[in-house]
């Protein structure tokens, strides 16, 4: 079996990419820690959680509209969807008695 160059340097770079993900993967010099939250990073959390509540607390909605004759005009104009007959279990399987020439 003959091999040019270019194949030869495929093959090459291919197991040099192979072994690098082996050992970034495999040897744990490639880990990380994991992202856990402790202590000081709770804390920060837990006080940023708690000021966006305390800043969402304060928002009010003005509802007078739900009470505007014009909003209580509204007319719900939804069509009922009648139930349909299901098809086939397999759209894509022959159907009996018709040949599929």
């Amino acid at each position: 079996m003959k091999f040019n160059s270019s194949t030869i340097l495929t093959i090459l770079a291919t197991l040099i990419l192979a072994a690098g993900a082996y050992w970034y993967f495999f040897t744990g010099t490639g880990n990380q820690q994991p992202l856990t939250a402790t202590g000081s990073n709770t804390n920060e959390a837990q006080a940023r959680f708690q000021t966006l509540i305390g800043e969402l607390q304060s928002i009010s909605f003005d509802t007078t509209i739900f009470s505007d004759p014009r909003f209580n005009a509204l007319v719900d104009l939804t069509t009922p969807v009648s139930p349909e007959p299901t098809g086939r279990p397999d759209p894509f399987a022959p159907i009996p008695g018709i040949s599929g020439k």
